[in-house]
């Protein structure tokens, strides 16, 4: 029933994020401190300056068939040679090992580039560091191309003498050897090849004597860093930020599983087997009695005309000593008197006369309604006043009256049968009869009236209400086969902010809003209801509501609150006008 019920709202997305709109504040905290942590952890971090030098890399030697490969020299950057040579070009007296380990070394693709950076804690450190790098490399590599052609050139002079060396010896031998002689021509041939080998070897080394070394250039001389590259305070807000927010999220998510307050009406469906009949938005400032015209008055309209067929139905056909209808809360809040008010305004508006009975010593309803008695309800069992006293007009909605707590001592129980005689006496005097207590979890009146109800309505503020309570509360109506017609959710954006005003001032009337008289068709003869508007003209005053009485003439009429307990008016059919209609 709940789930196809007309006044139910449907799911919306907020339905599905609303674990995290309700802790948006969570969120926001901790992000706001992940981007502060982030902050803070940066400004504790050691400057560090980055200055970077660019070195072309060219071709040494004179086998240009074999490329440079830019790997091994970002590697001879970072060794210990070249580490030592920079050491001493710096003049510092740090470890070799810790100017390496500030080096970085890449290579831009397909270029014969290496770009040499340097880390430093200062900006003229850091520049110093790296021009220092590329030089020591630069001379390193010229130093290894000098050595090599040097080397090249003395292994090819030593090869040249010790063959200068053999072709004197067989020189000597050619000239004292006959010149038809065999030896001599085999000799002759060994002093073309030898002379052969050395002048190859002179070939070879002629383009090493003239050649120059040029191990490479320095493209981008290193600069000077105007700002520090670490911490990068960007990365840490963000990364701070990131944290903060997943943290955030996470502590919301788990937050919300572990809060069992009820937020909207797609919880209860699988928590209780009870049907929803209403779902309706409470007013964000100020608690009013909707118009009739209005939306809200519309949906208590129609709640009006369920609770009425409401009574047979959950008491399965068992008879109940009241007609009087019970409106509890699940929890603490200003849901029960804002469903009441409207619900008697609601039958009010029908033409029924309408008794509202208040048995919570702490509701604000006196004050809603600018109802101050000096006597109610305890006054009226301890026989201190009688019900016509007790019993107090509400000025602002027409045909309707209120019985207060009055002097009702929160610590001792109601005695049902009083009461039950008591709401047997109002109902002779109106034609409905509603009963606000307190929540089942704070009084066990709820329980104990219930027993003797028509029907019972719970009332389900969100926000206020959890889990626990509705169960509870239902569970304790179950257990003496109270007639829970069903629940009513009331969606509270701000809980309990009303009810603190009106416990604060209750002598203080607020402003309601009154619904405008509706006009109604003529009555017809056999129609025993007297049609008034629910809110006079400022210029008049309510007089007692005259009804006729059947046997009576036309003008034998007694007002309410006057004719006989016991007397209770009927039609011409027997039934009682509520039960006609």
């Amino acid at each position: 029933m709940a789930s196809n019920s007309p006044s139910v709202q449907s799911a919306s997305i907020g339905d599905y994020v609303g674990w995290l709109v309700r802790r948006w504040w969570l969120v926001a905290f901790t992000v706001f401190v992940g981007g502060v942590g982030g902050l803070v952890v940066a400004a504790t971090q050691e400057k560090v300056y980055v200055s970077e030098t660019k070195v072309l890399v060219l071709q040494v030697g004179l086998d240009t068939s074999v490329k440079v490969n830019l790997d091994t020299e970002s590697q001879v950057v970072r060794s210990t040679t070249v580490g030592e040579a920079a050491q001493h070009l710096l003049g510092s007296s740090t470890p070799v090992d810790q100017l390496v380990e500030r080096t970085t070394v890449t290579v831009p693709a397909n270029t014969s580039v290496l770009a040499i950076a340097f880390e430093a804690p200062t900006a003229s450190e850091a520049q110093a560091g790296s021009q220092a790098f590329a030089q020591a490399y630069l001379d390193q590599r010229a130093a290894d191309a000098t050595k090599s052609i040097e080397q090249q050139t003395a292994s090819l002079k030593d090869d040249i003498s010790g063959l200068t060396k053999q072709l004197n010896d067989v020189a000597g031998r050619i000239a004292a050897l006959p010149n038809n002689s065999v030896d001599r021509q085999q000799a002759v041939q060994q002093q073309q090849i030898l002379t052969q080998q050395i002048n190859t070897m002179n070939t070879r080394m002629i383009p090493l004597l003239a050649s120059v070394v040029k191990p490479g250039n320095i493209l981008s001389a290193a600069n000077r860093p105007d700002s520090p590259a670490k911490p990068d305070l960007k990365l840490y807000l963000i990364s701070g930020v990131a944290i903060g927010l997943l943290l955030g999220l996470a502590g919301a998510l788990v937050l919300d599983r572990l809060d069992s307050r009820i937020y909207n009406s797609r919880q209860l469906p699988y928590l209780v087997d009870v049907p929803i009949l209403l779902e309706l938005q409470r007013n964000r400032d100020k608690v009013t009695v909707a118009d009739a015209a209005s939306h809200l008055g519309r949906e208590f309209s129609l709640l009006r005309n369920t609770l009425r067929v409401a009574a047979g139905t959950v008491r399965g056909g068992r008879p109940s000593p009241t007609d009087a209808l019970l409106i509890c809360g699940a929890a603490r809040g200003g849901a029960v008197e804002f469903v009441v008010a409207n619900l008697a305004a609601a039958f009010a508006r029908s033409g029924e006369r309408v008794v509202v009975v208040c048995t919570d010593p702490q509701s604000f309803l006196p004050g809603l309604l600018g109802v101050n008695p000096s006597v109610g309800l305890g006054d009226v069992i301890a026989g201190t006043a009688d019900l016509d006293r007790a019993l107090t007009k509400v000025s602002t909605i027409h045909n309707v009256s209120l019985l207060t707590p009055g002097h009702l001592d929160p610590r001792v129980e109601l005695p049902v049968a009083v009461v039950s005689q008591l709401l047997g006496e109002i109902q002779e005097r109106a034609d409905r009869v509603l009963v606000a207590t307190a929540p089942p979890s704070h009084a066990v009146d709820a329980q104990a009236l219930s027993e003797i109800a028509a029907a019972v309505l719970l009332v389900v503020e969100t926000r206020a209400a959890r889990i626990g309570d509705v169960e509870a509360s239902i569970e304790q109506i179950a257990r003496v086969q109270g007639p829970l017609a069903g629940l009513l959710v009331v969606r509270n954006p701000r809980s309990a902010r009303n009810s603190r005003k009106f416990r604060q001032a209750p002598a203080a009337a607020p402003q309601l809003t009154a619904p405008q008289p509706v006009q109604l068709p003529p009555a017809r003869d056999h129609d025993m209801t007297m049609v008034m508007d629910r809110v006079p003209a400022a210029s008049e005053e309510f007089e007692p509501i005259a009804f006729w009485q059947p046997g009576a003439d036309e003008n034998d009429t007694q007002p309410i609150g006057t004719q006989p307990t016991g007397t209770k008016r009927r039609g011409g059919s027997g039934q009682s006008s509520a039960d006609a209609r």
